[in-house]
């Protein structure tokens, strides 16, 4: 690796512990080391070696989806193993889980439902026609099976799909996606054939009988499995989804290694076959019978006939040993008797006779009694085995279920008989060989029913021989590599290879097709090949299979034997290994690693085989079923028809021929592979990306392997083989003539011909640059369309052209560059070798003399010449001598400067030996150190096991002790019991004796009762006898109430004439006041209609323009009102409507952006009225939408109330509505809607009354059925100029500007405190005052110190876990008191009511709060605690296990939203504190925020760096978007159209929210090096544009302008750019430090820190970002904020305390 060619920046992939591969930047690099910088942390650094790999990578590219993910990743610009994991990566975090790498088809099982995946009208997409031939295009299980399909159709050719994969990756529901796909394409309108169901339907009846739960998946394949479906086209060919195409006529099917021992036993956490879960299910239902009456879940017209099936000898599942090797018995949201049923349809459907579906069911029940059935040695015979009297049930059934007599079965399992020439001998066999012919009889059992249900499925479907067109589906088991890996997982890789094999010579195929096209030199030795390891493993007499058999025939062959032999056959194999330390091991090193197999086992696993006595016991059974299973057995046919099947058996040499499973396996593969090879092959590689099974998480570690062994990173090894770049010919010239000097590239730029200007440009650099050339081949090729590079070419070129410029500023000092002087050297020998005019010499000036006199032997000078001559000669050697000198000089200082660099060099030698010495010294004192350390580790190790030997002695007798007085222990517990139980006897006797005397006491009392009741009755009789009459006087008192009933008729006509008096004045008050407020009216009526009537320009009268001007007053302040007209009112009264005609007669080119805005709750439009471009906003009259419909009331200048004027409760509501429009200072025209009345609709409004309110509120009342013609009375107002406010103190109504009284400024001053004009404020500082000082406080405070005044005033703390993030509600719900809302790091949320002070109670009108009038529960809370604390718990939410990262009020206040570590978003109740909802992530949530104009849909970001929309109500993920890192912060501008994401990585993107429901990428900003933690948009104020307050973890905050572009379409603006205004210092480097807004003055940044202080910054114009600080914390200030009236802050640190400041208000008090 030539380091030094690295320049600095270049983007790269290192190798990573955990992640695999990361993202890094080069810093510098030499040829020692690299050292570069992640992205994981930007400061550190991390130091490389020179040979350690790295990748280059290119810079993150974003569309509007988004971070740019590629269908197709051999199209990116680097192709390698890093590169095509994080691309996967990104396309699984948004759902896409299907990405091709050229032929092959990566599918990522999801673990979850991807909404419209797999829908018909999804299938119907991808199907096309020959004459269409354009299918969509991108990646999907559909589009492979598409091109399958039109393969046979198109080109007549047989396909074959190849689907491959681990346990859990997919590959079954993959197979039935693809066979769903091929049986409904050629089907007529979707109609689908009894073939095609029966194809369908083989899948799920195979599930039951080969799938079963395992570690990694729930249903997960154990066999492989080859599906040929049948086509036939020609003359029988018919119309079909897909046009005039093939239709499915037949299918077979192949199996491949049945995992039968898992029939026997299961790991932990697994599962034995589904359909014995199934069927012990079904049985379970059943009472008193085993008849199961079909269909009982199922609905009847849904299955193929209604049946009984004997499910005789099936019970619940827990009494069966096989079933219970496992704990886990269910899956989750399966019901074991619905697909019972389905299974029983399905083999209906295939055409499995009922009586063979019970004979199935029988023999299934016989395997699981077989496994109840334990054996025991007999009491004479310890070698021998007998089956235990507990288990005699269990083998009873199982011989009945079988049709076999017990004895027979048992003496097969428990005996085994020799054949000689003259006698069968017969012997018992022990008790672990008994249980293994148990078992394998069991194996062997359920494996004939599994071949008995794919031959069946076979013979029902039929399959055609004589038609050839078919489509293979392959779905095989995936490479395994375990921590024991054995005979299963050999045959499995062995598969894997011969596969690989195919794909590498498939793929080499396409590369040879492509060079022959370009027509280009290749060399075939480039490219990878596996052969020595296919050969390794099926060569005959030597290949691993081949010895195995071999060992399986020899007498005593073992399993060592075996692995000894393949030592000695293949040691020294480059593909071979062995393991010294595990004798019974050995290595294959496959194409997608080494794998170490454990030989233990391998030679029973071959053999696979029954003893004789078992096979004629089950061959000879009285149930034909069972008897025809062995018999068509080839493996136990030899042994029942051995003169039959003799001749049939024999080889070609002759020879028996030996059964084993290797053998057999591979035929059946060489079989497959001989198919495969005539088909056109298709690749799908399923990927499972956790083996967690969970869904959203990508393991990095798991997916890597997966792509090294399913071949995919091998397929970008074959492209790199070749010539891995390729781009065309211009972009060769346009890339790398800047390698060339000018005049090369003058030269070749008028060469018309692409390829060979090309051509001669890579000639000329290869000279240039040396590129090196490979062993094979060539290192660039120029093709018909394209140029090809071999990598070390393009790498040569490429980091040639990244460091020239960089090389002109960054001279390496390893290099020696050529210095002045040398230069001067130079030119002073050119200068001596032109004069002299021969070649370079070192001929001194006595050359120049012998030259002169050879000159003047030729001629004969005269003494004039001569002199002459002389003079000439002596200034010549003068000038040459001083050249001489000149030259001697540069030469010895160039001595002296290699002199003194030779006495560096030495120098720096011997410091380099000193320090080599001293590192072996240093070394050498530490081994002996260490070796010290272990001789006395040694000796105390001795010393230790001397200490355990005593240890042990006394030990033994310390249990002695211990024994004894536990006995003791007992004996006494026992004497305590016995003496408890003798007082608990005396007690009961105690308590009866105290029982019996107290009846007796009860007793006599009870005759004194009845002795005293006999003597008052007889007294009673006695009284009665002598009775009086008593007599009442009644007429007095008739006489009193009949005088006070007159007096009270009296009271009530006296009230009565006082309430008539009352309402009569209250009448003429309200006369009066109609008439007067008519009066005003009839003077604005006058106005609006004398400028309505003007032409909409500035040439209006000017009485009309005052008019305009005056109503036009407080609209145009310089406030963040940025929409001209908002359109509100009760839904159904037809704004709408009026808005729509409105548009299409001013500006129709805006109608299609109408109808697509027309469906949300609040769209913005700018329409073209005239010359003017104004903004509109409709919002709905929904009710759930009307608390942000009333916020935009303070954002728009006019607000068009509508009403229909043939609806009374509509004007109720408008009128409503004008209160709220009046009280946010907004000009407010009462529109009363004419359509329906002009339809003939009675006026149901009182119009006077109408008009009456709205000059009550300040605004106007027209009545008309067009917009326009209140539009024109905005539009005049738009004329004139913004009429400025007067200063502060001065009556902007009178007409001599007198100063305004003190109470007036006072009262002015107190309305101003809810979004009124700030008058005389900018030296405040921070919060207006809410709570009145003492005189002590304002003697003591510090004069000229704005911030003097502000006080911590209380602190509250709930727990000692840090607060991580605060937040105040919206303060408009409640009068009394606001919430605020604390979140911690040990996941408690803990909600407060803060009670208004009496400064802030008088601010607020009881108005603007109806809700609490409302609800009746917030009684309870309307008075401050008893404590004057001014706060109180309102409820606590205790639900998060970790974390909070956010939290948020929703629209309603009604509830809270947090967000946390724990991967949850939860909806709180506030009042209840109960957790409403509950939505999971894959990873934890950073950040959550609610769309402005769709409350239903809220944006989530998680820790993978993906975006989230989700809707509220069902959870259903609407969208998902993906950057580049980890989103920290979401933040909405002050429109709701932009979404502002700050990221991990420093960087802010801009999202816009295009509708309801989607988020559109925009562009992105790099603002910082550390993270983004907190983003708090500001709206422009104080002539100073909107902008952003955003905290970085690099010790930063950043304020950033908002820069909006021309207006387009319906929204407010376009958000173009974000400029930084301005950076300030926090402390901040590692808390998620937060900042709010204070709008007090004109404006401050308020902003927590890690050095326990709160910053302010002013952000007034001029003041130069003045800091000021408040100090009260002792530890970092993590969170702070700042109530919506601008009264209160809270700040809250790492110690969970929360401290609220207020400003003080000293003007009570005099001085």
């Amino acid at each position: 690796m030539d380091t030094t060619h690295y320049a600095q920046g270049t983007l790269i992939w290192i190798k990573h512990e955990e992640e695999v591969w990361l993202q890094a930047e080069i810093v510098t690099s030499n040829d020692k080391e690299i050292i570069v910088k992640t992205i994981e942390d930007p400061d550190a650094r991390v130091v490389l070696g020179p040979n350690e790999p790295i990748f280059l990578r290119t810079s993150d590219v974003f569309t509007s989806e988004g971070l740019s993910v590629l269908d197709d990743l051999t199209q990116l610009t680097h192709l390698h193993e890093p590169a095509v994991l994080s691309s996967l990566q990104n396309r699984f975090d948004i759902d896409k889980i299907y990405t091709f790498t050229g032929p092959i088809l990566i599918a990522l099982n999801p673990f979850k439902l991807i909404p419209g995946l797999y829908d018909e009208e999804v299938l119907k997409s991808f199907i096309t026609t020959k004459q269409n031939a354009v299918a969509n295009s991108k990646p999907h299980v559909f589009n492979t099976s598409n091109a399958a399909y039109r393969g046979i159709c198109d080109r007549q050719k047989s396909q074959t799909v190849l689907i491959s994969g681990e346990s859990g990756a997919g590959k079954t529901e993959t197979t039935k996606h693809v066979m769903k796909f091929l049986a409904l394409a050629g089907s007529e309108d979707g109609a689908v054939t009894n073939v095609e169901k029966q194809v369908l339907e083989s899948n799920p009846l195979l599930e039951a009988f080969g799938n079963a739960r395992t570690l990694r998946n729930d249903n997960s394949s154990r066999f492989g499995k080859f599906i040929e479906l049948q086509f036939r086209s020609g003359q029988k060919a018919f119309e079909g989804m897909a046009g005039q195409n093939s239709r499915l006529c037949g299918a077979r099917i192949r199996t491949y290694l049945l995992e039968k021992v898992r029939v026997c036993d299961q790991q932990e956490g697994e599962r034995n076959y589904h359909i014995f879960y199934e069927a012990c299910a079904a049985a379970a239902t059943l009472s008193g019978t085993s008849v199961y009456n079909f269909p009982q879940v199922l609905k009847k017209e849904k299955v193929k006939a209604e049946r009984t099936i004997d499910l005789d000898g099936f019970s619940d599942l827990s009494n069966f040993a096989y079933m219970t090797r496992s704990t886990c018995r269910t899956l989750k949201d399966v019901n074991d008797v619905e697909m019972f049923e389905r299974r029983i349809n399905a083999m209906q459907t295939i055409g499995i006779d009922a009586e063979d579906i019970s004979q199935i069911f029988k023999v299934i029940a016989a395997v699981l009694h077989l496994g109840n059935t334990k054996f025991d040695a007999p009491p004479n015979n310890s070698e021998g085995s007998m089956v235990m009297q507990e288990c005699a049930n269990s083998i009873e059934l199982a011989a009945k279920l079988t049709g076999v007599d017990r004895k027979d079965l048992e003496g097969a399992l428990c005996n085994q008989t020799r054949v000689t020439r003259t006698e069968r001998i017969r012997s018992p066999v022990n008790v672990r060989t008994a249980a293994d012919n148990r078992d394998a009889l069991a194996k062997a059992l359920y494996g004939m029913i599994f071949d008995l249900i794919v031959m069946n499925t076979n013979h029902s479907i039929g399959f055609i021989e004589e038609v050839k067109l078919f489509v293979g589906v392959l779905d095989i088991f995936g490479f395994e590599c375990f921590k024991m890996n054995s005979f299963e997982q050999l045959c499995i890789n062995f598969t894997n290879e011969r596969l690989q094999q195919f794909f590498n010579s498939f793929v080499f195929k396409l590369e040879e097709q492509l060079y022959e096209r370009e027509g280009i030199p290749w060399d075939p030795l480039d490219f990878p090949d596996n052969q020595d390891a296919v050969d390794i493993l099926q060569a005959k007499g030597t290949g691993i299979f081949a010895i195995l058999d071999e060992e399986c025939v020899v007498p005593q062959g073992s399993d060592q034997g075996f692995c000894n032999k393949l030592m000695k056959q293949h040691k020294g194999h480059r593909r071979f290994d062995e393991i010294k330390t595990k004798p019974t091991w050995f290595i294959v090193k496959h194409f997608a690693g080494p794998v170490g197999y454990c030989t233990d086992g391998f030679l029973d696993k071959n053999k696979d085989q029954l003893s004789n006595d078992i096979i004629e016991c089950m061959g000879a059974s009285k149930t034909e079923f069972v008897s025809n299973l062995f018999k068509k057995d080839k493996k136990y046919a030899e042994v029942l028809n051995k003169d039959a099947v003799a001749q049939e058996t024999k080889g070609p040499g002759g020879k028996k021929k030996k059964y084993t499973v290797s053998s057999e396996f591979k035929d059946q593969l060489t079989s497959l592979m001989d198919i495969v090879d005539l088909t056109e092959p298709h690749f799908i590689r399923c990927i499972k990306p956790n083996p967690q099974n969970e869904p959203d998480r990508y393991d990095r570690k798991g997916v890597t392997e997966q792509l090294r062994y399913g071949g995919v990173l091998q397929v970008v090894q074959v492209s790199r083989a070749g010539y891995p770049v390729r781009i065309n010919h211009q972009e060769c010239w346009d890339d790398y003539k800047v390698l060339c000097s000018a005049q090369v590239v003058s030269g070749l730029k008028h060469v018309d011909d692409l390829k060979l200007r090309a051509q001669k440009l890579l000639d000329h650099l290869t000279e240039e640059l040396s590129i090196p050339k490979p062993m094979h081949g060539l290192s660039w090729a120029v093709g018909k369309t394209m140029v090809f590079f071999k990598l070390p070419a393009y790498e040569r070129l490429k980091r040639r052209k990244v460091g020239a410029p960089h090389q002109e500023h960054h001279v390496d000092p390893g290099v020696l560059a050529p210095t002045d002087e040398d230069e001067d050297v130079q030119g002073d020998q050119v200068v001596h070798e032109a004069h002299r005019g021969d070649p370079p010499s070192e001929a001194g000036p006595l050359g120049f003399a012998e030259e002169e006199a050879a000159c003047r032997s030729n001629e004969d000078p005269g003494p004039h010449q001569a002199v002459l001559a002389q003079r000439k000669y002596r200034a010549i050697y003068k000038k040459i001598v001083q050249i001489q000198a000149w030259r001697k000089g540069i030469t010895g200082r160039r001595h002296a400067k290699e002199y003194r660099r030779y006495v560096s060099a030495r120098k720096i030698q011997r410091n380099w030996r000193r320090y080599q010495d001293q590192k072996v010294y240093t070394a050498l004192k530490k081994a002996l150190y260490l070796a010290q350390e272990r001789m006395r580790l040694t000796h105390a190790k001795k010393q230790m096991q001397k200490l355990k030997k005593e240890a042990k002695e006394v030990g033994a007798l310390m249990a002695k002790s211990q024994k004894a007085a536990e006995q003791a222990a007992e004996l006494r517990k026992r004497n305590e019991e016995l003496e408890a139980v003798q007082l608990q006897l005396q007690s009961e006797n105690k308590s009866l004796h105290s029982k019996v005397k107290t009846l007796e006491e009860t007793l006599h009392e009870m005759q004194q009762t009845l002795e005293e009741a006999k003597k008052t009755a007889e007294e009673a009789e006695r009284l009665a006898a002598d009775t009086s009459k008593t007599v009442v006087d009644t007429e007095t008192l008739s006489a009193m109430q009949n005088q006070v009933e007159e007096r009270d008729a009296e009271f009530t006509k006296l009230q009565e004439e006082l309430a008539g008096i009352k309402t009569e004045s209250q009448q003429q008050q309200q006369k009066l006041q109609d008439a007067e407020g008519r009066y005003q009216q009839l003077l604005k009526s006058t106005a609006t209609q004398s400028t309505a009537g003007l032409t909409m320009g500035a040439g209006g009268a000017a009485g009309a323009s005052k008019m305009a001007s005056l109503m036009a007053k407080g609209a145009s302040s310089k406030s963040n009102r940025n929409v001209n007209i908002q359109l509100c009112g009760a839904q159904s009264v037809g704004k709408t409507a009026l808005l729509e005609a409105l548009i299409k007669e001013q500006d129709p080119a805006q109608m299609a952006k109408f109808s697509e805005q027309r469906a949300n709750l609040m769209s913005h439009h700018q329409i073209q009225v005239g010359d003017k471009l104004m903004k509109l906003l409709d919002c709905s009259g929904n009710s759930r939408a009307q608390h942000l419909v009333k916020e935009w009331f303070g954002r728009s200048h006019w607000v068009f109330v509508v009403y229909d004027m043939s609806k009374q409760e509509s004007l109720e509501y408008a009128l409503e509505l004008a209160k709220e429009v009046h009280a946010a200072g907004a000009k407010m025209v009462l529109f009363g809607n004419r359509y329906n009345v002009d339809q003939g609709e009675p006026v149901e409004v009182d119009i006077m009354a109408a008009k009456d309110a709205a000059v009550r509120n300040d605004g106007n009342a027209i009545e008309s059925s067009s917009l326009m013609d209140a539009v024109k009375l905005v539009s005049s107002a738009m004329d004139e100029p913004e009429v400025s406010e007067p200063a502060a103190g001065m009556d902007a109504m009178s007409p001599d500007g007198n100063r305004r009284s003190s109470i007036s400024a006072a009262i002015d001053s107190v309305k101003s405190w809810f979004g009124g004009a700030e008058r005389g404020r900018a030296n405040q500082g921070v919060l207006r005052p809410s709570l009145k000082g003492t005189k002590t406080m304002k003697v003591a405070r510090r004069e000229g110190d704005v911030n003097a005044d502000l006080r911590p005033v209380q602190e509250l703390q709930d727990s000692e876990s840090a607060v991580t993030c605060i937040c105040f509600g919206q303060e408009k719900y409640k009068r009394n008191y606001i919430l605020l809302a604390t979140a911690s790091k040990d996941g408690t949320v803990v909600i407060y009511r803060a009670y208004r002070t009496e400064m802030e109670m008088a601010c607020v009108n009881e108005t603007e709060f109806p809700l609490d009038k409302e609800e009746g529960s917030n009684a309870a809370f309307a008075q401050p605690p008893q404590d004057n604390s001014n706060i109180a718990v309102h409820s606590r939410l205790v639900g998060h296990s970790r974390a909070i990262t956010s939290i948020f009020f929703t629209l309603l206040e009604d509830q809270v939203v947090t967000t946390s570590i724990d991967k949850s978003v939860r909806f709180w109740g506030i009042d209840s504190g109960e957790m409403l909802k509950v939505f999971t992530d894959s990873s934890p949530v950073p950040v959550a925020t609610f769309l402005p104009f769709n409350p239903q849909v809220f944006v989530a970001a998680n820790s993978n760096a993906v975006l989230r929309l989700v809707n509220v109500q069902n959870g259903m993920v609407l969208q998902k978007l993906k950057v580049e890192t980890e989103v920290r912060a979401l933040k909405f501008d002050d429109t709701g159209l932009f979404l502002l994401a700050g990221t991990k990585s420093g960087s802010i993107h801009v999202l816009e929210a295009s509708d309801s429901s989607t988020l559109k990428f925009k562009f992105k900003v790099q603002l910082a090096r550390g993270g983004v933690t907190c983003i708090t948009f500001v709206s422009a104020a104080y002539g100073q544009p909107p902008c952003l307050l955003v905290n970085t973890s690099d010790s930063s905050a950043t304020i950033i302008d908002c820069t909006y572009g021309p207006q387009r379409g319906p929204q407010e603006g376009n958000l173009q750019n974000l400029a930084v205004r301005s950076r300030v210092r926090v402390a901040h480097s590692l808390l998620p430090l937060k900042c709010c807004y204070s709008p007090s003055g004109q404006g401050y940044l308020i902003s927590g820190s890690e050095d326990k202080e709160v910053y302010i910054y002013s952000l007034a114009k001029g003041s130069n970002y003045k800091m000021q600080y408040l100090k009260h914390h002792q530890v970092p200030v993590v969170a702070v904020a700042v109530n919506l009236q601008d009264t209160l802050l809270a700040s809250a640190d790492s110690l969970g305390r929360i401290v609220l400041w207020r400003r003080m208000d000293f003007s009570h008090i005099t001085d």
